[in-house]
């Protein structure tokens, strides 16, 4: 019988990420699992930031700041959703190798994550984030349909 005790939601704060955090939230409820909300965000420099080649002139920059609040609007639908025992965590990174990494030292069993730039063109020439993820990640990944958020 599968069971997750901890499980692991990645959030960018977008709507898509929200759906995938609700999902994960009904999950820990279901399974009386741990969730563990993580948001990536980068110290960046205009150094790094114009560096050619650099992986941040390709990701979303988000500040640290802006991540305190990323988490606590997924906590807040967490909750709604049922969620009892609750984590935050925010990592500097970007956010395929942050992710990874933070499931891992978390000891999560799963990860969700929304499929949000999967479909694009650009996400299907270049990569997006949940493939990268599901490629690389030491444990269990779902991916989320948010087509309809």
């Amino acid at each position: 019988m599968v069971s997750y005790t901890t499980v692991a939601a990645g959030t960018d704060g977008s709507e898509t990420a929200l759906v995938a955090v609700r999902k994960a939230a009904s999950l820990a409820r279901v399974y009386e699992a741990k969730l563990v909300l993580i948001c990536a965000y980068y110290e960046a420099s205009g150094s790094v930031l114009n560096s050619p080649g650099s992986e941040a002139t390709s990701v979303p920059v988000v500040s640290e700041q802006r991540a305190d609040e990323y988490l606590e609007e997924a906590r807040a639908v967490a909750e709604e959703e049922g969620a009892r025992d609750i984590e935050v965590f925010k990592t500097s990174g970007a956010p395929i190798v942050a992710l990874t990494e933070a499931a891992k030292e978390k000891e999560a069993d799963l990860l969700v994550l929304g499929n949000k730039g999967m479909h694009s063109l650009s996400g299907r020439i270049f990569g997006n984030i949940p493939t990268g993820v599901a490629r690389k990640s030491p444990v269990d990944v779902m991916i989320v349909n948010t087509e309809q958020a």
